[in-house]
C-alpha cells in the first residue's frame, strides 16, 4: 500500500502526468458519447469497430505511459505511438462519418451533427505533444 501511495505521488508531481491524466480522462469520455450523428443514427463505439479499437486503445496507453515515469525516453516513445494512433483514430471518425453521411437517405427532417467528442482526438494530440515536451526537459536535466 505504501509503494502505490509513493508511487501515485512522484507521478502527480510532473506536469506531464497531469497532461496524461487528461488524456486519459478525455479518452474514456470519448468511449461513452457518439461523435456524430447522421439521420437520426449516433455514430460512437457501437457501430464503428476500426473507432471503437482504437478509441479504447488511445487511453489505455496514456495510462501506461503515466505509470513509465523512470523511463522516460520509452515513455516519449509511447506517447509519440500515442499521437500516432489517434490520428489514425480522426480519420477513421472522418471515414465512417462520411461513409455513413453518403449512405444515408436524403431526409430534411434528420440533419447531420458534429457532436464534441469529434474534437477530443485533437486535444489529446495537443495534450499529449505538451506531455513529450516535458519529458524531454526532464531528460535534459
Amino acid at each position: 500500500m505504501r509503494f502505490f501511495l509513493y508511487l501515485c505521488v512522484a507521478m502527480i508531481q510532473r506536469i506531464q502526468s497531469i497532461y496524461l491524466f487528461i488524456v486519459t480522462a478525455l479518452g474514456l469520455t470519448q468511449c461513452f458519447f457518439p461523435f456524430a450523428a447522421v439521420e437520426g443514427v449516433s455514430l460512437g463505439m457501437g457501430n464503428c469497430y476500426i473507432y471503437a479499437g482504437l478509441t479504447a486503445i488511445v487511453p489505455i496507453v496514456a495510462l501506461v505511459s503515466i505509470f513509465m515515469f523512470k523511463k522516460r525516453i520509452l515513455q516519449m516513445r509511447l506517447n509519440s505511438f500515442n499521437i500516432i494512433l489517434m490520428l489514425f483514430q480522426i480519420i477513421s471518425m472522418v471515414a465512417y462519418f462520411f461513409y455513413f453521411k453518403s449512405n444515408a437517405v436524403a431526409d430534411d427532417a434528420l440533419p447531420t451533427h458534429i457532436l464534441l467528442p469529434f474534437a477530443l482526438p485533437i486535444i489529446n494530440i495537443i495534450l499529449t505533444y505538451l506531455a513529450i515536451r516535458a519529458i524531454g526537459k526532464d531528460e535534459a536535466l
